[in-house]
């Protein structure tokens, strides 16, 4: 009897379960791939198709639409994956996005999202779309805080600002990616978010890249986004929008963050490579004629936002026998606030990191600089250029008196004091101790090979022995007459 009120319990509850339940059908927009060239699929019969939409093609491969015709779209394979024609691909109806969490921070990603360093799967409910508009104009605020670099040559002479885009340009091998690299490092426990994009890179070279940060602790406050030069052009051409989609996700949450292209020469010649398999008018140097605009409404998202966080950009692009002059680099030039130019000539006479003070330049960063830095730093750009115009004398062998002869001892030190090696930044304190007693003469009759083993000593001496100076000079931000005389003291001892 039992048994049988259980059953017929069972069956009232199924009928009310059959009577609550609705069948809703689910309605999929699908096309067939027409042909496919070099990592392009033509689809016909997805009429309603919106552009940078992801389609799915057979085998759960991704793709997203990069060009809309009226017979038919043609779409960007993301994953290195056969797709055959004759095959049905389905709209999603979702524009291109990418999962954003804080467990991306010391992880390496391609751009999709997915984890390419065999951890665990990372957890996101958040998208971003790789596409966004860049901040109003009235949403941003002026650029007012210096990001250190740790680099003397680059905060003493071209100070980069938070929500400033400096690009960082010079032939393979001058030690473009250090520069980045160095800067990132620089950035621990400084409360600032890093992203380095890696576009059309060797594998070893992203990996040389990961074992530094990992090495000097740079990788828990960092994001790797990996493009490398194996990886389908769609997957290169989408890595620097994913990758600031990434820091825009960090900004919205008041971070600052700095993002790191390395480099948009490679990604230029692989938006050229898709746009001549998409047969798009050729202009010059065979690049299509929105080259600009693929970087500009990139670099444009980099900003400083009002009662909030930051966005810094470090492009780095890639010149040929030092032509700066050529397409790309003078494109992304004319994006940005600025320039580091590494010369190849300086490089190879041991000048690292291989900056050239004349050409570089920073167009509003000095604004950033605090008093103490603008102080010391405010002549040493003069006194170089002025060292390298006389220098050449000495080597006709001409005999050079007076001031021509100071300039030139000075200049040789300064030139000295300005060589630094990888991963060993300075902080801005430091820097003013050092640049001061450059400027007060300290080192004039120092021999020049061991101007920089002495500028260490004292630094160390300083650090051991009286640290209220440089607590002093970053407490105040001010070099004070105080700071000064404890300075020459202290100095003066040693």
């Amino acid at each position: 009897m039992k048994i049988q009120e259980e059953i017929e319990n069972l069956k009232k509850g199924l009928k009310e379960a059959v009577k609550e339940f609705e069948i809703k059908p689910i309605i999929k927009e699908q096309g067939v791939v027409e042909s496919i060239e070099e990592g392009i699929a033509s689809v016909r019969g997805l009429p309603n198709a919106m552009f940078y939409e992801v389609l799915k093609f057979e085998n759960d491969v991704n793709g997203i639409v990069i060009d809309i015709s009226d017979k038919y779209v043609r779409a960007i394979i993301l994953e290195n994956k056969t797709v055959n024609i004759n095959t049905p691909v389905y709209r999603t109806g979702h524009i291109m996005s990418v999962g954003v969490s804080d467990e991306l921070l010391g992880r390496i990603i391609d751009p999709l999202g997915k984890p390419l360093d065999e951890k665990p799967k990372i957890k996101t409910h958040t998208y971003y779309p790789v596409e966004r508009d860049a901040p109003a104009i009235f949403d941003r605020d002026f650029v007012k805080e210096q990001l250190y670099t740790g680099i003397k040559v680059i905060d003493t002479m071209f100070p980069i600002g938070k929500g400033q885009r400096e690009l960082i340009l010079g032939d393979p091998g001058v030690g473009k990616t250090s520069i980045a690299v160095d800067t990132i490092l620089n950035q621990k426990d400084k409360n600032v978010i890093c992203v380095y994009t890696a576009i059309g890179q060797r594998k070893q070279n992203i990996l040389d890249v990961y074992s530094t940060l990992k090495k000097y602790g740079g990788l828990d406050y960092t994001v790797i986004v990996s493009a490398s030069s194996d990886q389908p052009l769609g997957l290169q051409f989408l890595a620097p929008y994913s990758a600031t989609a990434i820091a825009e996700y960090f900004l919205d949450k008041g971070k600052d963050v700095l993002i790191i292209y390395d480099d948009l020469t490679k990604h230029a010649f692989a938006y050229q490579s898709l746009s001549l398999l998409l047969k798009r008018p050729p202009g010059r140097e065979a690049f299509p004629g929105d080259i600009f605009y693929i970087h500009s409404r990139l670099l444009e998202r980099a900003c400083k936002i009002k009662d909030g966080g930051s966005i810094t950009a470090l492009p780095i692009v890639e010149t040929q026998a030092g032509r700066i002059s050529s397409y790309i680099p003078t494109n992304v030039i004319s994006i940005t606030d600025g320039q580091i130019y590494l010369d190849t000539n300086l490089f190879n006479i041991n000048q690292r990191p291989a900056v050239d003070v004349g050409i570089s330049v920073s167009r509003i960063g000095g604004k950033t600089q605090i008093p103490a830095l603008k102080e010391v730093a405010r002549f040493l750009r003069l006194y170089y250029t002025q060292f390298l115009e006389v220098e050449i004398f000495t080597k006709l062998g001409v005999k050079v008196f007076g001031e021509t002869a100071q300039i030139i001892k000075r200049g040789k030190r300064l030139r000295e004091l300005l060589k630094q090696p990888k991963q060993k930044p300075y902080q801005v304190e430091e820097m003013i101790v050092i640049f001061f007693l450059l400027n007060e003469g300290y080192f004039d009759n120092i021999p020049q090979e061991q101007v920089n083993d002495r500028a260490d000593f004292i630094l160390k001496a300083v650090k051991e022995k009286n640290p209220y100076i440089l607590a002093d000079i970053k407490t105040s931000k001010v070099l004070t007459k105080e700071i000064k005389e404890k300075i020459k003291e202290f100095v003066g001892k040693l």
